[in-house]
């Protein structure tokens, strides 16, 4: 779903007559701490798959790590557009992963919606979560975990609010970005009147 989130807010800004250069102009404040909270969080699901012991007994302080980190790149860039929605969906998918102990819950019959088995699920970051809306549901806070089935091809997947969140705030900041000048990028805050055209252009 991220994916999709990266070529919709690029297509739609190219369509829009935006230019792929303007992506090298944006500047983003602690940078590094994106690119560093990225690694520990991928490095993380790379040594769970492997079996590695150590990062298995400390999957739960690991990932709220790297989830902290990312949550402070982002909050520290929240004037750019889309920044503030990919924070609300990083949070959400972070509190999820907080409240099942390091897991990212999936609910059962959103799984078997988008065309999965249980036999399918072989994340080390996800549990499959059952099919009763009870108290174990909400315990698990079963709603902010993978509940929208996606059974499209290629596309296939369960997503959870956060990716949502995530994704659109992640196509919104690139479709502003392409469509705005070296000039505009300077200025944060309000949307420019270019931004503004722009969007009544392409909705």
């Amino acid at each position: 779903m991220l994916i999709l989130g990266v070529a919709l807010g690029l297509v739609a800004g190219l369509f829009a007559g935006g230019r792929l250069d303007n992506l090298i102009a944006v500047r983003l404040r602690w940078i590094w701490l994106l690119f560093l909270a990225a690694l520990l969080r991928f490095a993380t699901e790379l040594f769970l798959v492997q079996r590695v012991e150590a990062v298995e007994q400390l999957r739960m302080p690991l990932f709220l790590t790297a989830y902290g980190l990312l949550l402070i790149g982002l909050y520290v860039n929240r004037q750019r557009p889309g920044i503030a929605m990919a924070f609300v969906g990083i949070a959400s998918n972070a509190i999820a992963i907080a409240a099942n102990g390091g897991f990212m819950p999936i609910w059962q019959p959103s799984l078997a919606a988008a065309g999965f088995g249980l036999g399918d699920v072989r994340s080390p970051l996800h549990v499959v979560v059952p099919a009763p809306l009870d108290e174990a549901f909400l315990t698990h806070l079963g709603f902010l975990g993978d509940i929208i089935p996606i059974p499209l091809p290629v596309l296939q997947n369960v997503a959870s609010i956060g990716d949502v969140f995530l994704s659109a705030g992640l196509a919104f900041f690139l479709f502003a970005t392409v469509v705005r000048s070296p000039d505009e990028l300077e200025q944060e805050g309000m949307l420019p009147g270019r931004l503004r055209a722009r969007l009544g252009e392409v909705f």
